[in-house]
This record gives structure tokens, sequence and C-alpha cells, in this order.
């Protein structure tokens, strides 16, 4: 400094200045340099403080402008002005920028020398070769005739100033830069510390939900942003979804949680741009708890390909510089990364999941399966073995792992390994048959279906699935058989043929035996057809007991292992299995049908089958005795129509012949016409005519009956009185056939009973009697026990047949020929139907050649 000051002082000496000026120069200097050096480093105390220095010891006003970086303009950045009156338009003045490359200054900075004019001169400020601005220094104007406003030895002095003023300004820049730097360098490397934490958090965020948790939670704090959020891109709606927010208010939350692209929102606009948007001022979010003045939309880009958005919030007007966005960008960036990471790994843990979802399921249905699945070798060595295969044929999975499948007989594993050859060539077996063996060693049949595997690594292996179709072909073996015997038992319409095709049906190809059995009318039960019997067996097994036990209950009865020592066997010979099932048809059982052998056991199929096959037979059965019966119908309708033609000729033929007589008489006699011979005449004529008379009344009471017409009329009656009217009735009869009539009858037997009705049974009862009894004695009873009346008549003539008893009262039968003895056969069968109506019943004993005894009993009431 003193050196400069010398030289300083030396060009002043030679310009003329004083000793006097010179030194106070000298002081003036001194105190630049004094000032410049407290200036603390600080661009802007240098610059004032130099302006201070000048105004007023040197000028009236002074300016100081600098550059601008890019060179263009000058900038005033101090000022000082020592007439306060004029300060106000001084500042004004310069406050104005000036072209760099204009005027006065742009010649002082291009050649670096002071240039004045007037009352102004302009000195270059410059350090280091390179200029910096310009020093302003304005005097008051001269008045004429002075010397200029600036002397050479103060041009010396303002330039030593600038320089030293540009020295002192370029030392401050670059402490400041210096600073700057340093201070760039903490931000820097704190905010690399956060991101190198945020990076890691990040590195560990498996989920798209914790990647917007860590940037949330740690991005604020490194951007130093009071709030924020993450929305994610959804390309099926054209929005974008809400995964995270922080400083939201609810409101604010579920108002942003979709927004779409379309709209302004400065999240939707980063995306559809895929840039970051910068808002310096204004409000750029809203619905933050605190204001916010600024915001920075960063898109989460992966590959050219946006993933989303990421806010960051500011409270207060934010300016980002270079370094502060590119921070922010890589933040995001990292961000977007994780991002795309967690996605992938969720991704592949959806397909994990899927994948082991759907081993899951195969394995779920395979083990479920009701098919038997199996994975084989092309040797036949089983790989793969589920539970519905250990069900069909017996053996674990442990027993056949490893080992050539056990379940092919070897006579058939030849062609097995056939069809597995080609299965591996790509033939496809869609349900071949196979006869397999179970592990007890009982047979089965199967449907198998194989097709190749391939699998990832070895040879291709065959995957067969097996279905036990035993029971189906039984099923479909059962149908043919009953449609076969469907048409074997529509063949015929008579009973014994049909009872013999029933017996044979089932031999041999169900049963070993079969007997049909039916119970008669007495309520017997006897065996009417075999087959497959031995020569003496009577009744084939189960025997007697058991068929009748299963007629009476009308519920099968079937058994296995049945020996000679079981008390219901019928025949001895070992073990044997049968089954007994009912013959029902319209709800009556009419028998039982039987199956026995000694080959197997029989199952719940079987019992079907007999069943379906019995019921079957007991149709053709009953279609056999409807037939029997109508044919039988037809016979009694012929018999029916001879004998009423017959029985209503005869009295018609005697009464014609009798009016004959009797007026062929009368012709001759005239008036000599004898009254005794009439009056016989008469007596014939009248029997005859009560014998036309009975036989009509006989015909309507069947119509009457047989519509439900037959209507009583109830009356107090004393029944002795009545059969003793019926007895003197009939006693002429009597005494001409010479048959004695005894009458046993109890006192005052009252009751409330049809008295008509009752005269037609009893007249019906004592017709028979006397018809029947061949002169012997008939015998009529009445007595009361317990509240009831009981008639018998009894005689002692031809009798009836035992055969014949249970049909004896059923319309037109008749238990002798119509030859010997006349009628219809119709009023045993009308006695019965009027007693029955009024609540009694009637019966008969005979032996025949010793007589009947008909019994009727009725209530009193």
């Amino acid at each position: 400094m003193t050196m400069v000051a010398t030289s300083r002082l030396g060009e002043a000496r030679h310009f003329g200045a004083h000793a006097p000026e010179i030194e106070e120069r000298l002081a003036l200097l001194a105190e630049a340099s004094r000032v410049l050096a407290d200036a603390s480093l600080e661009p802007p105390a240098v610059m004032e403080r130099l302006c201070g220095l000048v105004v007023p010891l040197l000028g009236t006003a002074c300016a100081l402008r600098l550059l601008s970086e890019d060179g263009l303009w000058l900038r005033t950045v101090a000022s000082a002005s020592s007439a306060p009156e004029s300060r106000a338009r001084f500042q004004a003045l310069i406050s104005q920028r000036m072209r760099a490359d204009e005027g006065l200054a742009a010649e002082v900075l291009d050649t670096g020398e002071a240039q004045g004019v007037e009352a102004v001169l302009v000195l270059p400020l410059r350090a280091r070769g390179h200029a910096m601005g310009t020093l302003t220094v304005w005097r008051d104007a001269p008045e004429p005739g002075d010397s200029e406003p600036f002397d050479p030895g103060e041009h010396l002095l303002l330039q030593e100033l600038a320089d030293r003023a540009a020295m002192a300004l370029d030392v401050a820049r670059a402490y400041a830069a210096e600073r700057q730097a340093r201070q760039a360098a903490e931000v820097a490397a704190g905010r690399l510390a956060r991101l190198q934490h945020v990076t890691a958090e990040l590195s560990e965020a498996l989920t798209a939900t914790r990647v917007a948790e860590v940037v949330l939670e740690q991005g604020l704090a490194v951007a130093d942003a009071t709030g924020g959020g993450l929305w994610l891109v959804d390309p099926d709606t054209a929005r974008v979804t809400l995964l995270r927010c922080a400083g939201c208010t609810p409101d604010a939350e579920e108002r942003l949680r979709r927004v779409p692209l379309t709209e302004e929102a400065p999240a939707a606009r980063c995306l559809r741009e895929l840039r970051p948007v910068w808002l310096e001022r204004g409000d750029a979010l809203e619905g933050m708890r605190k204001p916010a003045l600024s915001s920075a939309c960063l898109p989460l880009v992966v590959d050219g390909r946006a993933l989303g958005a990421l806010v960051f919030a500011f409270s207060m007007p934010h300016g980002f510089d270079e370094d502060e966005r590119a921070f922010l960008q890589l933040v995001a960036h990292h961000a977007a990364q994780a991002l795309s990471r967690a996605r992938l790994l969720e991704g592949e843990q959806r397909a994990r999941a899927a994948l082991r979802e759907a081993h899951q399921t195969l394995e779920a249905i395979i083990q479920a399966s009701p098919a038997a699945i199996m994975l084989l070798d092309p040797d036949g060595t089983v790989r793969l073995w589920n539970p519905a295969a250990e069900r069909m044929l017996g053996w674990t999975a442990e027993e056949v792992m490893g080992k050539v499948l056990p379940a092919v007989p070897p006579e058939h594993w030849d062609a097995f390994r056939h069809s597995l050859e080609r299965a591996t060539r790509g033939t496809v077996l869609d349900g071949a048959p196979l006869a397999g063996r179970r592990r007890d060693g009982s047979a089965v049949q199967m449907a198998v279906w194989t097709g190749r595997v391939h699998p990832a690594n070895g040879p291709p292996q065959c995957l067969s699935m097996m279905v036990d179709i035993t029971e189906r072909q039984r099923g479909e073996a059962a149908q043919r058989f009953l449609a076969e015997a469907g048409g074997v038992l529509a063949g015929s319409l008579e009973e014994e043929e049909t009872l013999e095709r029933v017996a044979h049906l089932a031999v041999p190809a169900y049963a070993e035996t079969c007997g049909v059995f039916l119970e008669d009318e007495s309520g017997a039960v006897r065996c009417v057809a075999t087959a497959g019997a031995s020569e003496a067996s009577e009744v084939p097994p189960p025997g007697l007991l058991v068929v009748t036990r299963v007629i009476q209950s009308g519920r099968p009865e079937t058994r296995s292992g049945l020996s000679d020592a079981d008390p219901t066997s019928a025949c001895a010979g070992g073990t044997f299995a049968y089954l007994c099932v009912p013959l029902q048809v319209r709800g009556h059982t009419l028998g039982a049908l039987t199956f026995v052998t000694s080959k197997r056991a029989y199952d719940a199929q079987d019992l079907s089958l007999a069943q379906e096959l019995a019921r079957r037979a007991a149709l053709a059965l009953d279609n056999a005795s409807l037939y029997r019966d109508a044919r039988q119908a037809i016979r009694l309708r012929e018999e029916f129509l001879s004998i009423a033609s017959h029985e209503l000729k005869t009295p018609i033929s005697a009464l014609v012949l009798q009016v004959q007589s009797l007026m062929a008489g009368l012709a001759r006699s005239g008036a000599q016409f004898d009254p005794e011979r009439l009056r016989r005449g008469l007596e014939r004529v009248d029997r005859q005519v009560k014998r036309q008379t009975l036989l009509v009344n006989d015909l309507l009471d069947v119509s009457r009956l047989s519509a439900g017409k037959l209507e009583l009329v109830l009356v107090p009656l004393e029944l002795g009185a009545l059969v003793r009217e019926v007895a003197e009735r009939f006693e002429p009869e009597f005494a001409r056939s010479g048959t004695p009539l005894e009458l046993s009858l109890a006192p005052e037997v009252r009751g409330q009973w049809d008295r008509l009705r009752l005269d037609q049974v009893l007249t019906n009862l004592m017709s028979n009697a006397l018809k029947y009894g061949r002169g012997n004695p008939v015998r009529v009873e009445l007595e009361v026990t317990e509240g009831r009346a009981r008639l018998r008549v009894k005689d002692g003539g031809i009798g009836i047949a035992r055969e014949h008893l249970p049909r004896l009262f059923h319309r037109f039968e008749r238990a002798v020929s119509e030859r010997n003895y006349g009628g219809f056969g119709l009023g045993l069968w009308i006695a019965r139907q009027i007693v029955e109506a009024m609540g009694g019943f009637i019966e008969v004993d005979s032996v025949l050649g010793e007589g009947s005894t008909f019994r009727v009993d009725l209530p009193r009431g």
C-alpha cells in the first residue's frame, strides 16, 4: 500500500499538486483503505462505503454501477448525494438500468480509462483485468473561465479509490462466492444424506402404500415442505387416485382422492405434459392445513410411462433454484423407481399367489375328484395316486407309489402297456374299458381316459383317469333283463303259463333257484311254481315261514350266509343267500317271489331289481287273473242267460198250457164245467205267476244292489212272528214235498229291521232248504245273545263241497248243476247284501251229503 501511495504521490507532484493537498489526499486513501477493509467482506457494504468516501469530499454525487451477468446492462447498486433536496430526483435518475454497450460507459469499459464530460467523471471498476462496472462522480458545473471540474490529481485519486473499491468488491465477491459455495456444499451434503436415507427407506418399501409413506414422511423433511401427496394413475378410468396425503384436511383429502387427468390441477397437468410444474407464487394447492403459496408437482415416470404424480407444498413463497429442482426431481425419480419395483413385486406376489392358489386348487381338485387320478410312467410305474383311486381299488398311495400299477391283472397287462405307449405318442384314450382288480381280489370294471403329460424335465408321462363302471354295467344289464322280462311276461295271459315264466325269469342270471308263492282265499300260502330247484325239494328256500312273513308284512327280506341251522331254512345243503319280495299290485299282496344263490351275496341293487321284477310279475299275474275273471264272467253271463231264458220260459210255458187247458175244458163243458177242476187249475196258475214274480224280483234286486240303490225301511219288528208267517206261507209246499219243518223260536226277539227285506232273506233260506233238503227235516232256530238276534236254518240235504263254500254267496254262483236245480244263483248273494246292509253277517257250514246250516246274525238296534 505504501509503494502504491508513493507512486501516486509522485504522479500528483508531476501534475503540479502542492504538498498540503498531497498529504490530504494520502490521508483520504488511507481512510479509504481502512473503511474498505472494515466492510465485513459484504459487497453491498463495500459499495455503500465507497460512495460515502467520494461524497462530499470529491464530488456532490456518486453512483456505482455493476455489470449484469450477461454483460449487457449496468445496474446501480449504490449511490450517494450531498444535497438532501435533490436526493430523490437523483435516485430516480440513476435507478434505471443502462446499456453497457452504449455511450460513455461503453467507452470506459472497453478502454479501461476514465472519461469526463463537463462536471461528470466516469471511472472503470476493474479487478484482475476484468471490468466489473463503473464509478460515476458528479460535481457542480464550473463557472465560465474556471478550470476543468476535475484536475489530474483528482483523477488519480478517484481512480485509486475506484481501483481499491474494485479490489475490495472482488475480494467480497470471492468471499461471498466461497461462502455460497460452502453453503451450497453443506446443503448438497445435507440433501445427499437425506436422499440416501430416503433411498434406503425406499429400497425396503415392498408396496405402493409403503412407498407413499416413505416419500411423504421422509421427502417432506428433505424438501422442507409443509405438505404434499402422491397420486397413482388409473389407466382404465383416465384418473389419478390419491394414495397418500400429508398436511391435508379431511375434506380436501376426500376431494382430491380422484382427479381426472383432463382437469387443470397441477398433478394432472404435470402427468399430461410429463414434466415438472413449478408454482412459486399463489395458492398452489388448496385444502392444506397451512396455506400453500408454492408447490412442486413432479411426474413419476419410468421408461417413459407415467405411474403417478408427487406434489410438495410450501407455506411460504418459494423460489426453486436449479439445484433444488434437480434434487426434487431426483427424489421423484427414486420414488418412481421404488413405486415401479413395488408394483413389480406386488405383481410377482400376485402371480406367485395365483400360482400357489392354482396349485392348491389343482391339488384340491385331484384330492376331491370322484374319479381315480393317477400319473404313470410309460412302463406303468405310479407317480401320482389320489384318494379316489385308493377308495376304488383299495391300495394306499404309500403302497403303490414308485411301483408298477397293481390293479391290472396279468392277463390284461400287455394290452394296458400298449395303451400307455400309444398315449405317450400323443393318442388320447377316451373311456377305454378295462377289467381290473381290487386289493381284496374282487373284480372291477373301469372306464379309462389316458393322455400324454409333458413334465418340465424328463420323458413324457401318462395321466390316467379311471371311473368304476361296475355298477353302471350292472344297472344296464338289469335294465336289459327287465326289458326282456317285460316282453316275456307280456307274451301270455294264461295264469299257469305266466307263473312258470315268472319262475324261470331270474334263473340262472340272478339266482340258482326261484319260487313263486301265492296266497289263496283262505289265507293259506302255497308254492305254485319253481325254477332251478332240485326234484326232491317241494318248497324252495328260504321256506314258508319267511314267505308268509313277507306276504303278511308286505316288506321284503334278504339274508346272506343262511345255513341249515337257521330255523327259517327249508332245506339243508350249506350256506346260501336269498331274497324274498312281495308280489303287490293295486295295493294288494298276491304272494311272494324268492331268489336263492350260493355263489355270492345279494346287495341293495339286487334287492331293487328283485322288487322291480316282482312288481312286473305281480302286474302280469294280476292281468292273467283279470283275464281269467273276465273269461269266467263271460261264462257266467252265458250260463246266466241260458238259465234265465230257461227259468223264465218254464213258468210261462206251464202257465200257457194250464190256461189253454182250462179254456178248452170250459169250451167243451160250458156251464157244466167242474169247479174243483177250475180251482186246481187256478192254483197251478197262481204258483207259476208267483214263481215268475220271484224271478223278476231277483233280477230287479240285482239291478238295485249293483247300482247302490238298495233302500231299507227300518221299523220295530218282532222277528219270531215274521219267521212264523214265512213258515206258514211255505207250509203247503213243505207238506206236498213231505219235508218236516221244525221251529225253535225264542220269545220276544225284537229289533229295528226292514220287514220286507228280512221276509225276502227268510224266503230264500227256506226255499233253498226245501229245494236241496231231499225230504229230510228242516229246522229253523231263533235266539238272542248279547243284544244280537241269531237265526239258523238247517237242512239234512245234499250238502255243499268245501271248495265251493267261499264262492257260495257270490253273484251267479251255484254249488249244484243248473240242469238238476233251477234258479239264477242270486238268492244267497241278495240275502248277503241285505243282511250286511243291516249291519249283520251271513255264513254257512256244510258237509257234502249231510246237509247245510245257514246262520244269520243281526244287531237289534
